[in-house]
């Protein structure tokens, strides 16, 4: 998992180097993964800040129901994999994303507890035109987002991307509400 972290630090640092606005530079990021987004309704774009958990890349918040959602988008082609110890076995990039998921609700967890599900293939198509979908519920590590409710929909499309959408409320209920209204505001072409 220490690699898996070294790869997120080193695209954090990728990203905020960027001299782009948020909003610019998600745009540029998505068109490399081949995805669209479409910034759900009543959500104000916010600046995204560093964050000693996880850097991600862009962030709205609707201000009447207080829930913020953050995104990741990783293109295939910015993720490296180090090959260098022969007795070390590293999956190829397109298929980080089944280690990614789980290493990521652990860091964002305060406890490392989650609970996930895979979204049935037909569905992930569906919601996301992805190949692989899955949800995942936790608590948030308050040096990540101070909230107590975090939901993530993480989707992968073979030689495009792994993005993933975290939700965070205070409010259990418009926690559940917003993923269920904007959980496709995010996906592939």
């Amino acid at each position: 998992m220490r690699r898996i972290s070294a790869l997120l630090f080193a695209l954090a640092l990728a990203f905020a180097a960027s001299p782009a606005s948020p909003g610019e530079f998600f745009q540029k990021i998505l068109d490399e993964a081949g995805m669209v987004y479409e910034r759900p309704e009543g959500y104000a774009e916010m600046p995204p800040e560093p964050n000693e958990i996880l850097n991600y890349l862009y962030r709205v918040k609707n201000p009447e129901t207080g829930v913020e959602i953050r995104y990741l988008v990783i293109p295939i082609k910015r993720i490296e994999v180090d090959y260098d110890d022969p007795h070390a076995s590293a999956p190829e990039p397109d298929h980080i994303f089944s280690l990614l998921f789980p290493s990521l609700l652990t860091q964002l967890s305060v406890d490392g507890h989650y609970r996930e599900k895979e979204y049935p293939s037909l569905e992930a198509r569906k919601l996301f035109n992805a190949e692989w979908a899955a949800a995942g519920t936790f608590t948030p590590n308050p040096k990540f987002a101070p909230y107590a409710h975090g939901f993530m929909v993480a989707m992968h499309r073979i030689g495009r991307a792994d993005a993933f959408e975290i939700y965070l409320a205070n409010d259990l209920e418009a926690l559940k509400e917003a993923v269920l209204k904007t959980q496709t505001a995010l996906r592939f072409r």
